[in-house]
């Protein structure tokens, strides 16, 4: 058996990674779309995800190999889809006012019953 057999057959642990690493962008995508929320350090988070994408994607297209680019393909183009949705809701969301305290407690405007610990005390 040569080594290109060998890599053929096992080319399937490769696309069930990206079919995981696929499905892993639902929640955050429902996330992004249902709470309508992000900042900058997201943004950046997300930044770094699409650089290491296109270096990967662009090894895969250097080499020529059809089950790199197939894989990572469809992960570039999440990728920078939710990076185009992170951006679009850190700038809609820049104006909020959310701060640090100094004693490590988030203070924001949210009015949201789910969200008010305040109430869990009159229960």
């Amino acid at each position: 058996m040569s080594n290109t057999d060998s890599i053929k057959n096992h080319e399937y642990l490769m696309n069930t990674a990206s079919v995981i690493y696929f499905l892993c962008y639902i929640p955050e995508f429902y996330a992004n779309w249902r709470n309508k929320n992000s900042n900058n350090y997201n943004v950046l988070e997300k930044v770094v995800v699409v650089v290491g994408t296109s270096f990967a994607f662009s090894y895969a297209m250097s080499i020529k190999s059809q089950a790199l680019i197939i894989n990572y393909a469809p992960l570039l183009t999440l990728d920078i889809i939710a990076l185009f949705m992170r951006s679009y809701y850190a700038w809609k969301n820049k104006d909020r006012d959310v701060r640090v305290l100094e004693n490590n407690d988030v203070e924001n405007q949210i009015h949201n019953p789910i969200h008010n610990l305040d109430s869990i005390d009159e229960l």
